[in-house]
């Protein structure tokens, strides 16, 4: 039988939940690097980039090369903290007893 009382509960820990992951995910970083480390790419878990890094002797290669090593570290970047969002969401899936 419906509980209007268990679905606003539900909700309203769901909304905590939320709140939850969002702080988490803003204090989370990730790094992602590529060409060895000469490229490094800090992010929150809400993509923005908090820091970069390129060796400088990596300017000397082709403008085609440097923009190839910077996106595949941002890539990387960005699939950490894809894969942290999920393990996040599979534990809030959990919780709920949903799976």
């Amino acid at each position: 039988m419906f509980d209007p009382k268990k679905m606003f509960d539900m909700l309203k820990n769901a909304s905590e939940l939320q709140k939850s992951i969002t702080e988490k995910l803003r204090n989370q970083k990730a790094t992602g690097e590529s060409a060895a480390g000469m490229v490094k790419v800090v992010m929150n878990g809400h993509f923005e980039v908090e820091a970069f890094y390129l060796e400088e002797q990596l300017l000397k290669e082709e403008k085609s090369f440097i923009e190839d090593v910077i996106k595949a570290a941002i890539n990387d970047c960005t699939r950490q903290i894809r894969g942290s969002m999920s393990d996040q969401l599979k534990s809030l899936i959990q919780g709920f007893g949903i799976t």
